[in-house]
């Protein structure tokens, strides 16, 4: 009975405090309108850009400034990370992923190739897709279609670590954006 006690109590304590385990340099980032360090743009999930530049009178003359291609012709559901003068852009299987200088168009600062069964692919959901990527505390998370959860060095692109939480054999894939 004790065991119990002090297990609920650890758990109801968990539940009090989480709200100050929020990722503050997500929550900083986020504030300056020129970031999008999170898939939807802030933890409230409004997908909204405070950005001005683009309005009702110049939409008209826009044109296109440079474009980058991963090499992936299936489904690009998630939009890329914008963390300071870098670009995150991930892409469907094999979930390859992307570090772009903003500074110097289409310079590749690094990219991520995972090693994945491609046997994943007929028991995805929805084709091939990825939802995103995140970023965190100099981190990119990344959840594979073979469902590893893989924390990436945000600025060299090296593997920090890598968790697996399925199994593709029993139907389980991973397509979601990790959110941290």
């Amino acid at each position: 009975m004790r065991k119990w006690a002090s297990s609920t109590a650890a758990v109801a304590l968990l539940a009090v405090s989480s709200p100050a385990w929020a990722n503050e340099d997500v929550m900083k980032l986020s504030q300056d309108p020129n970031n999008w360090a999170i898939q939807s743009g802030d933890y409230s999930g409004h997908r909204y850009s405070k950005l001005d530049q683009i309005n009702t009178e110049n939409v008209g003359q826009l044109k296109v400034a440079w474009t980058f291609s991963t090499g992936v012709l299936r489904g690009h559901e998630g939009g890329p990370l914008v963390v300071g003068d870098v670009m995150y852009v991930h892409t469907a299987f094999p979930n390859i992923v992307y570090a772009l200088d903003l500074a110097h168009e289409q310079k590749i600062i690094w990219k991520y190739t995972p090693k994945q069964d491609p046997s994943v692919i007929p028991v995805m959901c929805c084709d091939t897709v990825n939802r995103g990527v995140q970023y965190a505390d100099g981190k990119i998370f990344l959840h594979q279609a073979d469902t590893a959860l893989v924390a990436l060095d945000a600025k060299t692109g090296k593997e920090l670590w890598k968790v697996v939480d399925g199994d593709p054999t029993k139907g389980e894939t991973g397509t979601g954006a990790p959110l941290v």
